[in-house]
């Protein structure tokens, strides 16, 4: 079997996407090694494997980012340390994740004088994530980040790697589309699934939370921000609420600095401030015990080819705790929740009322969607994609 270098420019330890794919890998035989950053913390990683970090202030990291799209420091700092670490661990390939670090691992690559495949994995459509930001889009730092650059670097950057790997056949569907350079077999779509082993572990701990409403709860858990549409959303809540419609709200999730004003303005009106509940962070270990105290799982996100590119992390979680989805019409999430029949869809807030006063009043409605999306996550999704992302190394 192989050795695997991991690439990834954050301290990796909360990462459970790249986390997952880890244990996938190990327990398919390959030997795996890790290259991120030490942020200056106290590391306890779960995972059993080779790690080796590049030490660095969490603002200065910041900092080489912001300016990456014109200089070449990080890219330069990225490839003169993944080329010492090939050729310290001699490893068989590179998986490097997200599409700004493909150029500084094909040159780490060079550096290092071995002749490895470059695997690309792409947790989103960045060149139109990049563009949605406010930190990038807004004031003097749109002049410096120039974000528009990184549609015309997205070819360049995806063609270095031997393999591409996507979040959905939508996402898929797309690239090959705009890039008909691109080779179809070389493209893999693994869904970016929570690691249900780990969830099946966080039950057997039987942990509580201090949380309870007598009214159906709908349920909201990751950032929030603009982007994510549920700040968009909270204006339609309260003027529910104030039709006399009765249930609650559960918000977990930090929230983007520059929508925080106006998240806090609303939250705290009196209608919401009596029917939401906000916790601004949970460790992801209670999550299943969350979702066993709500009724209904929330993706608001804005519809845009960012959203569009993949599903999000928590639409999967909410199918593995049997939780009917209600979500905007973003392609990918769109076409899990229709094909797997696990929730509904909406475009506007006359359909947002019509389908949450539906799922509110039928507690059957719930549960067939819920079980649906529970039996759909298990057969369609966990056990294909993950034997899908396996055959990148296994071939």
């Amino acid at each position: 079997m192989s050795k695997i270098g991991v690439v990834v420019d954050n301290d990796f330890d909360h990462d459970h996407r790249v986390q997952k794919e880890i244990r996938l890998l190990q327990e398919s035989g390959h030997q795996v090694f890790v290259l991120c950053f030490d942020f200056g913390k106290n590391y306890k990683t779960q995972i059993n494997t080779h790690i080796t970090r590049i030490s660095l202030k969490k603002k200065l990291k910041d900092l080489l980012v912001l300016l990456s799209t014109n200089f070449s420091f990080y890219e330069w700092l990225w490839s003169t340390n993944i080329s010492k670490w090939i050729k310290q661990n001699k490893l068989d390939a590179i998986h490097a994740h997200d599409l700004y670090m493909s150029n500084a691992s094909k040159k780490g690559i060079k550096k290092s004088g071995f002749t490895i495949p470059l695997t690309l994995d792409l947790h989103e459509n960045y060149p139109a994530a990049i563009n949605s930001y406010q930190w990038a889009t807004k004031g003097w730092r749109k002049y410096i980040v120039q974000p528009k650059k990184w549609y015309n670097k997205e070819y360049k950057y995806l063609s270095h790697a031997d393999k591409l790997i996507v979040l959905s056949n939508s996402f898929k569907d797309n690239l090959l589309f705009r890039f008909p350079k691109l080779k179809s077999e070389n493209i893999f779509v693994h869904p970016n699934m929570p690691d249900l082993k780990s969830f099946k572990a966080f039950e057997n701990d039987n942990l509580s939370v201090d949380f309870y409403s007598e009214t159906p709860t709908l349920f909201y858990f990751g950032v929030v921000a603009k982007r994510r549409g549920i700040i968009d959303l909270l204006p339609w809540i309260e003027k529910l609420l104030n039709e006399g419609h009765k249930f609650h709200t559960l918000i977990i999730g930090p929230t983007d600095k520059a929508d925080s004003l106006e998240f806090q303005h609303l939250i705290n009106l009196d209608t919401l401030k009596k029917s939401i509940t906000y916790i601004p962070w949970a460790d992801v270990r209670y999550l299943p015990t969350y979702l066993n105290k709500i009724q209904i799982g929330l993706a608001p996100f804005e519809v845009n080819a960012q959203h569009d590119s993949g599903v999000a992390n928590k639409l999967f979680q909410y199918m593995y705790g049997q939780i009917p989805i209600l979500a905007t019409p973003c392609k990918a999430q769109k076409e899990l929740i229709t094909s797997s029949n696990c929730g509904l869809i909406y475009n506007n807030y006359s359909e947002f009322k019509k389908h949450l006063i539906q799922l509110i009043s039928s507690a059957e409605t719930r549960n067939r969607f819920g079980a649906n999306g529970k039996k759909s996550l298990f057969q369609l999704y966990s056990e294909k994609a993950d034997k899908d992302f396996l055959k990148i190394y296994n071939n």
